[in-house]
């Protein structure tokens, strides 16, 4: 499987030939809609072909609180494969927001997970930290309606 149900306020993409998660979120994200999205791209065979991942919440009109934040890091901690992304970008436009991620980046290294997290407020910028020798993609690269069904 490549790709999560765009119908949903989070999803995600793998793109083989980038070898990147792309995820992103819109509107208001339960967490439960987070972590069973998360399970879902952990389990699948491709994400351990990723070397990079770049989570898009630009759009989000949520956060998570910190027990949530936890929660997500203590199932990282379990589950997380041996292989996949060890760069996971967050992109957000809004204040709250990007403290949230911040919030994240900070209890991800303080208990050990070995995903390196960073928070951007500009895509590009993202995507310079992610692939520093790589181009960054041009708007092709966001999932669309006929990603989401592909095998």
């Amino acid at each position: 499987m490549l790709a999560c149900e765009l119908a949903m306020p989070m999803y995600f993409y793998i793109y083989p030939d980038f070898q990147v998660l792309f995820i992103r979120g819109h509107g208001v994200i339960t967490q439960t809609e987070r972590i069973e999205t998360m399970l879902t791209w952990l389990r699948d065979p491709a994400y351990e072909l990723c070397t990079s991942a770049l989570f898009d919440v630009v759009d989000a009109q949520s956060t998570p609180r910190l027990a949530e934040l936890r929660q997500i890091i203590a199932l990282l901690q379990q589950r997380l494969p041996a292989g996949g992304p060890r760069r996971l970008a967050i992109v957000t436009s809004k204040p709250i927001t990007f403290a949230v991620a911040r919030v994240f980046e900070q209890l991800m290294r303080l208990k050990g997970v070995p995903l390196e997290v960073r928070s951007f407020s500009d895509r590009d910028r993202a995507w310079a930290w992610l692939r520093p020798d790589d181009p960054a993609p041009d708007s092709s690269f966001e999932v669309s309606e006929s990603d989401s069904t592909r095998d």
